[in-house]
């Protein structure tokens, strides 16, 4: 079904541009554009589109202020074009809009030159911004297939012959496990602690900040991160959390052995598993295919979890939009592991915790202010 989007730009020529661009897509429909942050709210409310486009230059913090109330209110799934650097900004003035949603940079150069660059890109992250739901039947049998498969690798040593209905969706499912399935057996001698692992999108970056600065300084467990980000807004947001976390906080490295009382958080545009080198559990990252449209997947490193740590597993999926996460989730307590989603209460956009809640994955459903208490008593 096509996506309605409405695009908000202070050019009356970006605006322009930016709607026959995306209106050339056969999946798109232009509900109309705003010019500024109340024509935004009025046309959310009468025209309900399905994306907004905002389009933002960095230094007009006047017109730029109100979006980042409109977007926490109104909930809307929102894709940012943004002129920032994250490189030549501090962490703390990245605003709202960005910390929360998903976006592109613009191009340097002259816009009708330029902009048709990003056109790709732009528009498969407005299909995939709003895509339709599965069924609730449809989602847990995808869930038993997935889980059927971490038994699998736990017992043989060759990839074994599954049978699949020859559907679109099976077909999709089968690609995407060659990319974060390793199914050679799993040996480790002993775990020295529990694992704490955790998932999150659109929204993330605020509900991480809230959970992580409360992780006490003697916190006797690691915690693994993927928060759905690229490489630039990764550093720096991992240097904020520097400044407000009392533990050790930094990127996980490939085949760095896991220590406890880290928050390791996964390199932007990389995937981040759980792996056993040496008798000891420890980090592997790896470009590979995105998963679930997702490059770092919360499912890549939430598997390879339930694989190596099994019932010393605490598995965390916070705010979110899709259902990235949702099956490694299940995964995790079929492995006799805990599991907590964020309710609906303080999830900025609950799509990812809502499906694991839909689906049984979570043992708890609770608001993020919950949360660290979870954890403390889990790893206590």
């Amino acid at each position: 079904m096509p996506r309605k989007v409405l695009i908000a730009s202070e050019s009356a020529y970006r605006r322009s541009f930016l709607a026959e661009m995306l209106s050339s897509h056969s999946e798109i429909i232009l509900a109309v554009t705003a010019r500024n942050g109340q024509e935004t709210v009025n046309i959310i409310k009468a025209k309900d589109p399905d994306v907004l486009i905002l389009d933002i230059e960095y230094e007009n913090r006047e017109w730029l202020a109100p979006f980042n109330l409109i977007i926490k209110q109104l909930n809307i799934p929102t894709i940012v074009l943004t002129d920032i650097n994250p490189k030549n900004v501090d962490s703390h003035e990245i605003p709202f809009v960005l910390q929360s949603n998903d976006y592109v940079v613009k191009p340097m150069g002259i816009w009708k030159d330029v902009l048709p660059t990003i056109r790709d890109i732009l528009i498969s992250k407005v299909i995939l911004a709003h895509l339709p739901e599965k069924s609730k039947v449809n989602i847990k049998a995808e869930l038993l297939n997935k889980h059927i498969f971490i038994h699998q690798s736990q017992k043989l040593r060759i990839k074994p012959e599954v049978q699949f209905n020859e559907t679109k969706e099976s077909s999709i499912a089968r690609t995407s496990e060659d990319y974060f399935l390793d199914l050679t057996p799993i040996s480790i001698t002993r775990l020295p602690t529990k694992i704490v692992v955790i998932g999150a999108s659109v929204g993330g970056p605020r509900t991480l900040r809230t959970i992580l600065s409360d992780i006490p300084q003697d916190f006797p467990a690691p915690i693994l991160v993927v928060q759905h980000l690229n490489h630039l807004f990764m550093r720096q947001f991992v240097m904020s959390l520097k400044d407000i976390c009392k533990v050790n906080v930094k990127i996980g490295m490939n085949y760095e052995e896991i220590n406890p009382g880290i928050i390791y958080l996964s390199p932007g545009d990389k995937h981040m598993q759980v792996t056993v080198k040496n008798n000891k559990p420890c980090i592997r990252t790896f470009e590979g295919e995105p998963v679930n449209f997702c490059r770092p997947s919360v499912d890549v490193l939430f598997y390879s979890t339930a694989r190596v740590y099994k019932y010393k597993t605490l598995g965390i999926l916070l705010t979110g939009m899709g259902s990235d996460g949702a099956s490694g989730l299940m995964a995790i307590r079929q492995e006799g592991g805990k599991t907590i989603a964020e309710s609906e209460e303080t999830s900025i956009l609950y799509g990812m915790p809502k499906v694991a809640a839909e689906t049984g994955a979570a043992n708890l459903i609770i608001p993020n202010y919950k949360i660290v208490d979870e954890m403390i008593r889990f790893v206590s």
